[in-house]
């Protein structure tokens, strides 16, 4: 019965879509015994952006990570409410996990892939403690967890980003 049910699960159509599927021989004219043929629904990975390209992509992705981030500072140093201040760290929280799918799922210039690759990494730590600011239930809590996502801000593969896009340096008055 446990094998039924394996064989179950592992038959539904949606969770069965190999990306590849091994062909055995019929002839000598044929794929060599184990070679990997692509499976119909595999699709070519688009091509790369240029740098011009990428550089406009970065900026419309980091952008609104970067506004919510400044409205949480602001209302942080204007002493908003504990409210105000959960509502401004959840709009970071959603925007940092957008940030990080939008990096995963752009076909980058070779040359930035490294750097873009620690700034998801950096961003995915610093997740954890946005939701934690987000659900906090005092002030102090809340600013606890800002300070300690601000230790996975990704500085130093940003700037190797901005310099190999050749955008300038952040400056977050651009985003006030």
């Amino acid at each position: 019965m446990i094998a039924t049910l394996i064989a179950g699960c592992s038959s539904d159509p949606v969770d069965a879509a190999p990306s590849a599927v091994l062909t055995p021989p019929a002839t000598a004219s044929r794929e060599p015994l184990g070679e990997v043929t692509p499976s119909p629904r595999a699709t070519p990975s688009p091509a790369p952006l240029t740098l011009d390209q990428a550089a406009r992509r970065y900026l419309r992705i980091v952008r609104p990570y970067n506004v919510a981030l400044e409205r949480l500072e602001q209302a942080i140093n204007g002493g908003r409410p504990l409210t105000v201040l959960r509502r401004q760290a959840g709009q970071v929280a959603t925007t940092n996990r957008t940030q990080i799918r939008q990096l995963a799922g752009t076909p980058w210039p070779r040359a930035v892939r490294g750097p873009v690759r620690q700034l998801q990494a950096e961003s995915q730590k610093a997740q954890r403690h946005w939701v934690l600011a987000m659900r906090a239930s005092a002030r102090d809590a809340l600013i606890q967890e800002v300070l300690n996502a601000a230790r996975y801000d990704g500085k130093p593969a940003v700037g190797k980003i901005r310099r190999l896009l050749h955008l300038e340096q952040y400056d977050e008055e651009d985003y006030s």
